[in-house]
């Protein structure tokens, strides 16, 4: 009868590469089910636009939207493939778009996962070992909720490890086509993060001892041929897979540059202080490392680089002469030097150390060496000793055995719970924090360091809102990007909103505090007070360690209805038209009782105020030699609206109210008068004249108004009109004879749609 044990025999002889393809393939169905789960950042549109951007560089060479935002200078070795496949798919929709482009990012994660475990595999000939540092890879919380959403520094740090590995496998094979090959890795690397660079004087000065040991001239040539190979292909990559820098290659030096000293300023809270992104403290990446990791990796990883510099230091020369010693090294430098930059040159760092996520790929094999080197220590020396004393059943293998189960025991029990607080946290991994911070004190990490900083929460906060009002449409002021995961219908629920005054509801996070200005705050009555959202009634929060993530406000309408009475109340009419203008104190309030939330571009009911003040010195010099000056007023979109009732103020200070006078009396009290043709009518009948006379081109459609063009200006005209007809529209569908001379979104399309209509003021 065979035992249990022995049925497990095939696995064993299953080679290593199968089994941790089985392993990637468990967590690839897994991410398949939980990609879902996840919101979206608000970096990924941008990160899409850049593709795009590229993509019509590459086509016709427009470099308009090439050049927003230094987009020139991002490298598109991951985001072209994840655009063109978008493209061969025909996607439209933008929630399978954005699905689609988490789960690429997700399966790139978990390639790097793998390529950790053959890695790992290959220095060290253990295969638990080399899973475990897979699973510490795939299992870093932060790491593994980014995978899903940050096509920026999870790819990165998922090429680091492919390129690792392509190193060793390099040196292992010492041939001219491994090193091409690493060459590629490493190249794409670069193209990915400018923190690539590091690779190569490693990679070169690793090599250099080769060049010391090697006996004959033709040894030494073949050294210095695959150095120089390798050294060619990563720049020529780097080069390839970067269209901007086709033109100029030394383009490349600048790019470099750019991004290494990144222009966004950010704030970033650490230990409960304010810091601006340029001038973090020394010790903010080494802290936020320390306490997002998960510990039993820490550990590990500390005593991992204990026995390797205690090899090197010892040994030195051994060291040198040792391929493997020296790729340890390499390793430990991997880790440690990019900290060391990023401190010497106080580099612009923010939204915790997210954008050194790929610190975590040299960690994990650093923390497979410390397992290692627990299981292989000899009991029988240094403080070990004591072993000596022990029965003579108990030395020997039995002890090594148990020696190893206690190392693998110890690492099973990091990683199961590791895996457990993930799965408490599930879907916000990526605010997780390990026991060297107080995450039992409710709001104790949201005032000390940044949690959500990407809004990532922001989408099942929008699914609160939406069941709780299934029959309604929320108006909500959020970061838009997580409106476009949900489906269609989800969407068309929630309108796109100009501004945070349109809002009914408000997301929020912990970490912004007062979004507004004064100056922006001024849009509205002194009552209305919109400076910190947190004041307001707070509906829903969504938590992680008992600490807020995200926050549902709800518009304060007490104070707008309270607003609204004191200007009716106390203001003095002015004009009435499409809403009712009031003077109060020293600004202009539009108040209107029946305005629900227009869509976008349609908050358009305007009014001219004909201004004739008291002195003409008070006049713009344009307006002098006329008088009076025309203001064109309206609803932009800081107006406010909520309960069906609109309100917007407009402060005049040029025009202080008590010496504003007006030329027409109306019952022989100076007013203002507002008249939407009082200064245009005499020139609109003159234009009109002339069209309908023929002057003034041909007729291009018509419909139930019609269009005439002349150059490159159309008119619209209908006779007889009567107030309601300026609701038509056309729609023109327009084919330029070059593609280029289109807007750079609708070139891919060829076409674009323009959408003609009177305004209200036609």
């Amino acid at each position: 009868m065979p035992t249990s044990l022995s049925r497990l025999s095939p696995l064993r002889r299953l080679p290593f590469w199968a089994q941790a393809l089985a392993l990637c393939a468990l967590f690839a169905i897994a991410g398949a089910a939980l990609v879902d789960d996840y919101g979206m950042a608000g970096d990924e549109t941008t990160q899409r636009r850049i593709a795009r951007a590229n993509a019509a560089y590459i086509a016709a060479g427009a470099t308009d939207d090439l050049h927003y935002r230094d987009h020139s200078y991002y490298g598109i070795a991951f985001e072209m493939p994840l655009l063109l496949l978008e493209r061969a798919l025909e996607l439209q929709d933008s929630r399978r778009i954005y699905l689609i482009r988490h789960l690429l990012t997700h399966l790139f994660f978990i390639a790097g996962g793998f390529a950790c475990a053959m890695l790992a595999y290959r220095m060290l000939g253990r295969r638990w070992i080399a899973m475990f540092a897979m699973l510490i890879f795939l299992l870093h919380p932060r790491l593994y909720a980014h995978s899903f959403f940050n096509t920026k520094d999870i790819p990165f740090a998922a090429m680091l490890l492919i390129a690792l590995y392509l190193t060793h496998r390099a040196f292992r094979k010492d041939a001219i086509g491994a090193f091409l090959l690493c060459g590629i890795g490493v190249g794409i690397a670069i193209n990915l993060r400018p923190f690539g660079l590091m690779l190569l004087p490693m990679i070169l000065a690793m090599r250099a001892p080769d060049f010391w040991q090697a006996s004959g001239w033709a040894n030494r040539k073949r050294i210095i041929m695959t150095g120089a190979a390798f050294l060619a292909t990563a720049f020529a990559t780097a080069y390839i897979v970067h269209p901007y820098y086709w033109e100029n290659p030394l383009r490349l030096i600048e790019g470099f540059r750019v991004l290494s000293q990144h222009p966004t300023i950010a704030e970033n809270l650490f230990m409960g202080k304010i810091y601006p992104s340029y001038a973090v403290p020394w010790n903010y990446i080494p802290i936020w490392f320390a306490i997002t990791a998960p510990p039993v990796a820490l550990l590990l990883g500390a005593i991992g680089c204990a026995s390797i510099c205690r090899r090197a230091i010892t040994r030195p020369i051994r060291a040198l002469r040792d391929r493997e010693t020296r790729f340890r090294v390499m390793l430990i430098a991997c880790f440690a030097l990019p900290i060391i930059a990023v401190i010497a040159l106080q580099a612009n760092i923010y939204d915790g150390w997210r954008q050194m996520y790929f610190l975590w790929t040299p960690f994990c094999l650093i923390a497979a060496v410390g397992l290692h080197s627990i299981t292989n220590i000899h009991m029988g020396r240094g403080i070990w000793k004591i072993a000596a004393r022990l029965p003579a059943w108990a030395r020997d293998r039995r002890l090594h055995i148990a020696q190893r189960a206690l190392a693998y025991g110890i690492a099973g029990a990091g990683i199961i719970t590791t895996a457990t607080a993930m799965a408490a946290l599930r879907p916000h991994q990526q605010v997780y924090f390990n026991p060297l911070v107080d995450t039992k004190t409710p709001g104790a990490l949201a005032q000390r360091y940044d949690m959500d900083y990407w809004q990532i929460s922001q989408r099942q906060a929008l699914e609160y809102l939406l069941a709780r009002y299934p029959d309604a449409a929320p108006r909500v002021w959020l970061n838009n990007a997580n409106r476009q995961i949900l489906p269609q219908n989800a969407r068309e629920r929630i309108p796109i909103l100009e501004s945070l005054y349109a809002a009914d509801f408000y997301l929020w996070s912990p970490r912004w505090r007062y979004p507004l200005s004064p100056q922006e705050a001024g849009y509205l009555h002194p009552l209305i007070d919109l400076r910190n959202i947190q004041d307001k009634p707070l509906v829903h929060s969504i938590r992680a360690y008992d600490n807020p993530i995200a926050l549902i406000y709800a518009k304060d309408v007490h104070a707008y209805n309270a607003a609204y009475a004191d200007i009716a109340a106390n203001g003095a009419l002015l004009a009435r038209a499409d809403f009712d203008i009031y003077a109060h104190h020293d600004a202009l309030y539009y108040l209107s009782p029946d305005c629900p939330p227009p869509a976008p571009n349609l908050a358009d009911q305007r009014i001219f105020l004909h201004i004739t003040p008291a002195d003409p010195t008070d006049l713009p010099p344009a307006s002098r030699a006329h008088g009076f000056e025309n203001r064109d007023f309206w609803f932009n979109p800081h107006s406010a609206f909520f309960d069906g009732k609109c309100i917007h103020r407009q402060p005049l200070p040029a025009y202080p109210i008590a010496r504003i006078k007006t030329g027409q009396f109306v019952s022989g009290n100076p007013a203002w008068r507002a008249d939407i043709n009082l200064a245009t009518r005499r020139a609109a009948q003159t234009t009109y004249d002339g069209i309908v006379a023929g002057d003034y081109g041909q007729p291009v459609a018509q419909a139930d108004f019609d269009v005439y063009l002349r150059g490159n200006t159309l008119a619209y005209l209908k006779e007889p009109c009567t107030e309601g007809d300026t609701d038509a529209r056309f729609i023109f569908h327009i084919f330029p004879a070059s593609a280029a001379n289109l807007p750079a979104a609708n070139r891919e399309r060829g076409f674009a749609n323009l959408d003609f209509q009177f305004p209200t003021h036609g």
